[in-house]
């Protein structure tokens, strides 16, 4: 919505610049194009143009008038006639003169025609110390008018323009306000139905008006979306039951190998070589039935199936019953423990699911004895991060290669190379973390993490 918004402001802004520009534009215009007509000449400054020029061209030589080629040739090409009239009303001088205007003019015809026009012509006036020189320019050449305004309305013009601008201005204002309003509720389906986009419903946008194609085509893509998802959905569904399937399925037969593998190795008819076999054949077997569970577990947490039994628990005793049961369940010499837990962490209580928390607590400790054949010193520390608990596991053994953290979040590359080393105890763990709203962090030097650090929220 605020990205449509901002559409919206954008358009507005731009069609009300766009017409004040116009509208600045023509009012420059036609203010050019009234001073060019106009130009606020009287009879005087426009003396100092083409006729004063013609004029002053027309000289007396010995009694007898002569006028410039130059001046000649300008009337051909431009006017269609100039004559000059003597103090009495008569024409002393003419060039081009037709045959049907008069020769002689009353003091009332050369006021009419001096400023208007002469049977016709549209006429210029030049006054010369011996008399009044006349330009005219062919018949339907020139349209003479004049304009006459009252002083009172001359004063108050700045701001009559001032009103004119205000009202066109609020007129754009309103019609820019109109359109964008119509681009803006044709616009709004479109961005609703891309927020919906994601669901599992199809999208039916209208497919009309300015946006019409674009619905179509999100119809479409919303279409064929839903029936990816459909498909995926189903495929992921088969793949948790497959999984839970087979290891039901295997359940059985591994329970009668782990019972019939320990009573060979307590049988005492065997030698020692045989019970060692017989007790080889239950470790594997007790491995092969972690790795269904692993495999059971993390195919749930993918597709969120696994029921959470959230309730309160104490982190601190959620780590010493970790402690005792490696130690209970026979760990090796090799190998130490050590808990360093905050003091703050004794009466601290969180909300989750103790038992998956235990779980991924476990393969971390486990990882560390099942990679280290050579022993190493397992360290917990656990104290307070702003609103988190963090825990820091660490080890001295060899550390967890950059690729097994790179193969984390890529499950399926995993799955289709055998040759890639073994990830799914740590993307237990990481999901384990994730459900819980924590967050899972390697940190180490170079391409070896030497230490898992778990951040998981709480509120006090």
């Amino acid at each position: 919505m605020k990205d449509l918004l901002k559409i919206y402001r954008r358009y507005i802004f731009t069609a009300v610049s766009i017409c004040t520009l116009v509208l600045i534009f023509n009012l420059l215009l036609l203010f050019c194009f009234l001073l060019n007509q106009f130009g606020y000449k009287t009879a005087e400054n426009y003396a100092s143009t083409r006729t004063s020029i013609l004029s002053a061209q027309l000289t007396l030589d010995h009694g007898q008038y002569i006028l410039s080629e130059d001046a000649q040739k300008l009337i051909d090409e431009q006017l269609a006639f100039a004559m000059l009239i003597d103090q009495e009303g008569n024409v002393i001088w003419s060039y081009h003169l037709p045959d049907d205007l008069p020769r002689t003019y009353s003091l009332t015809q050369v006021a009419s025609f001096s400023r208007w026009y002469l049977e016709g012509y549209p006429v210029k006036i030049h006054i010369r110390p011996d008399g009044l020189f006349v330009a005219a320019t062919p018949r339907h050449s020139m349209w003479k008018h004049t304009v006459e305004f009252k002083e009172d309305f001359m004063n108050a013009l700045p701001l009559y323009l001032l009103l004119v601008f205000l009202g066109n201005l609020l007129l754009m204002l309103v019609l820019a306000l109109l359109f964008g309003h119509r681009f803006y509720t044709s616009l709004k389906p479109l961005v609703n139905g891309i927020d919906q986009l994601t669901g599992d419903q199809v999208l039916t946008l209208p497919e009309q008006g300015i946006v019409g194609n674009l619905a179509g085509k999100l119809n479409n893509a919303s279409a064929t979306l839903v029936f990816q998802q459909q498909s995926l959905d189903k495929r992921d569904h088969a793949r948790t039951n497959w999984i839970a399937g087979v290891s039901h399925d295997i359940r059985t037969p591994l329970s009668l190998i782990l019972g019939f593998s320990d009573n060979l190795a307590e049988s005492p008819n065997l030698s020692l070589e045989e019970k060692k076999e017989a007790a080889s054949i239950q470790e594997n077997s007790l491995l092969i039935k972690r790795l269904i569970e692993d495999l059971n577990l993390t195919s749930r947490l993918e597709y969120n199936s696994y029921p959470l039994h959230v309730k309160k628990y104490n982190p601190a005793a959620l780590l010493r019953s970790l402690i005792a049961s490696c130690y209970n369940h026979g760990l090796s010499s090799q190998y130490s423990l050590d808990l360093a837990l905050d003091a703050s962490l004794e009466g601290l209580t969180l909300s989750g699911d103790p038992d998956l928390l235990l779980r991924a607590f476990r393969n971390l400790t486990d990882n560390s004895i099942r990679h280290n054949p050579a022993g190493c010193h397992i360290q917990i520390c656990g104290r307070l991060h702003g609103d988190f608990l963090q825990l820091d596991f660490s080890d001295t053994g060899c550390g967890i290669p950059a690729l097994v953290i790179q193969l984390l979040d890529h499950t399926e590359t995993a799955a289709d190379d055998s040759s890639l080393p073994h990830v799914m105890g740590l993307r237990i763990v990481k999901q384990i973390i994730e459900i819980h709203h924590g967050t899972i962090e390697f940190e180490g030097l170079e391409d070896v993490c030497r230490s898992v650090v778990i951040r998981l929220p709480f509120f006090r």
